[in-house]
């Protein structure tokens, strides 16, 4: 059965359909209604030295040293065990750290890009927050714990806020799209069952016996009323004949 056939059938049951797709229409309401909406915080932060040389200007200085001990603070924001501590400071919403903000290769890029999402407002905001300062002393730590001067050091430099929180309904859509792909998919399986059912070919019933006529009737109960006269007369003379 190719596409066209399924769109005859469908035409053909219409009335079914519809009433079939009227539920599925039903169905996506209430999916809409009962997906709470998502809000997202997006922070970015840029790995910077402290000073670019003569002018200065730490953005005229970049090296690899900057994206090398981004990773390694990526690394550790995304290990397990700092995942449950964020958690138990209360930073439970779904966290996301990467280092895929800045357009270049994620080997040599600075840029640290920190994303939480959640069905609460104040728990995706403080899930940014957690994070921010957990790379800002994370990157500070382990500086410090290798003895380098404070005037070398690699510092952050804040380029989005976590503070700022959206909402997003990517959840809702996506849940919407699975429901209504598979109700299509029922709907459609649903009115072909039935239309394959309906035009299923009935096996013929059988016939009726014909009634005998008036006529035949009393031409089988003279027959009958012979039979019992021969029968009686045959029982008369067997008897006389046995004396």
């Amino acid at each position: 059965m190719d596409a066209l056939d399924v769109i005859r059938v469908l035409r053909r049951r219409w009335k079914l359909t519809a009433l079939l797709l009227a539920g599925l229409v039903l169905l996506l309401g209430a999916v809409a209604f009962a997906v709470p909406q998502q809000y997202r915080a997006n922070s970015l932060t840029m790995v910077l030295r402290q000073y670019g040389g003569q002018d200065r200007n730490p953005f005229a200085a970049m090296d690899r040293s900057q994206g090398q001990i981004a990773v390694v603070v990526i690394a550790v924001l995304n290990a397990p065990q700092t995942r449950r501590e964020l958690a138990a400071q209360g930073g439970t919403a779904a966290l996301e750290v990467s280092n895929e903000g800045g357009g270049v290769s994620t080997v040599d890029s600075p840029f640290i890009t920190v994303i939480a999402t959640g069905t609460s407002e104040a728990a995706v905001r403080k899930t940014g927050q957690l994070a921010t300062q957990r790379i800002k002393d994370e990157l500070k730590r382990r500086q410090d714990t290798l003895l380098v001067p404070v005037e070398q050091h690699l510092t952050l430099n804040e380029v989005l806020s976590p503070n700022e929180v959206s909402t997003t309904r990517a959840g809702q859509l996506r849940a919407l799209g699975i429901t209504g792909g598979i109700g299509l998919i029922i709907v459609v399986l649903t009115v072909i069952l039935v239309d394959r059912r309906g035009n299923r070919v009935k096996p013929p019933a059988p016939e009726p016996e014909p009634k005998p006529s008036p006529r035949k009737r009393l031409q089988d109960s003279d027959a009958e009323a012979t039979e019992h006269i021969k029968l009686a007369e045959v029982a008369e003379v067997l008897p006389q004949e046995r004396q």
